[in-house]
């Protein structure tokens, strides 16, 4: 496991020099869809005393309703994480008239916070396609959060377009990243390339560094069908427990987006 701190500098008699301050270093993760894995992803969590945004969209129309999280397991889930919206059905929003896109994400919005009895009020572009009208209507739907899938990045952004920094999925598409990322060792690309956990270990020792926020997002029923249970507990022992590191809900980050 890489070392989570940098060694000061040394002078000529091999003494470590003074530090300056950590810059401030922040843990958050989310989770999609609203699936009936959900809660064993949830306990994963609670183990490693992490928190989760669970976005849920109460009716959505790509699973059966046997796989959808009932609205028992939704309560059960709000009693110990954040619940965000993620519209009614889980449609592709550029895709909506404006007049269907604002009922999608109102009507889901409302469905959640008549299961959960409190407000929703962080919200996840279904597959992260969205319009710049689509993030008035979030806004206009009461939500002051909103999250994009874009990744790699060590800073949230806007607070109706946050960015992420992994996805727990290996991207077919990431062999540049992982190359830069590597500095042009071979090896290390490959391996960053390869293993989605190997690439977030990655990140959040980088951020232990410079500072930021590590978020880290999914989906429960992908983890288990690529059979990553294994590699997601990994990641989430390696950042966990971190002494002086601030651990939030996509909610709480809110004071830090722009």
């Amino acid at each position: 496991m890489t070392s989570t701190t940098d060694p000061g500098p040394t002078g000529a008699t091999g003494q470590a020099g003074p530090t300056s301050p950590r810059p401030p270093v922040t843990v958050t993760t989310s989770w999609d869809d609203g699936h009936v894995l959900d809660p064993r992803l949830a306990a994963l969590l609670e183990r490693y005393r992490l928190p989760g945004t669970f976005y849920i969209a109460p009716r959505n129309r790509e699973f059966s309703p046997q796989e959808r999280l009932s609205a028992d397991g939704i309560r059960e889930l709000a009693e110990r994480f954040e619940i965000g919206g993620h519209t009614l059905t889980h449609q592709r929003l550029p895709q909506l008239s404006q007049a269907a896109a604002a009922e999608e994400i109102s009507a889901g919005r409302s469905e959640l916070e008549d299961i959960i009895g409190s407000p929703v009020t962080s919200f996840c572009y279904p597959r992260g396609e969205y319009t710049p009208a689509q993030v008035r209507l979030v806004e206009q739907a009461g939500f002051t959060l909103a999250r994009t899938v874009r990744r790699s990045s060590l800073v949230p952004g806007r607070a109706l377009e946050l960015d992420t920094t992994v996805n727990a999925y290996a991207h077919r598409v990431d062999a540049p990243l992982a190359l830069r990322l590597a500095a042009g060792r071979p090896w290390t690309a490959t391996r960053l390339f390869l293993a989605w956990d190997e690439l977030a270990i990655h990140w959040f020792d980088r951020c232990l560094r410079e500072g930021g926020v590590f978020h880290l997002w999914g989906h429960s029923w992908e983890v288990a069908a690529r059979g990553d249970w294994q590699r997601l507990e990994r990641v989430l022992a390696h950042i966990a427990f971190r002494p002086g590191v601030g651990y939030l809900t996509n909610r709480e980050l809110l004071r830090l987006a722009a």
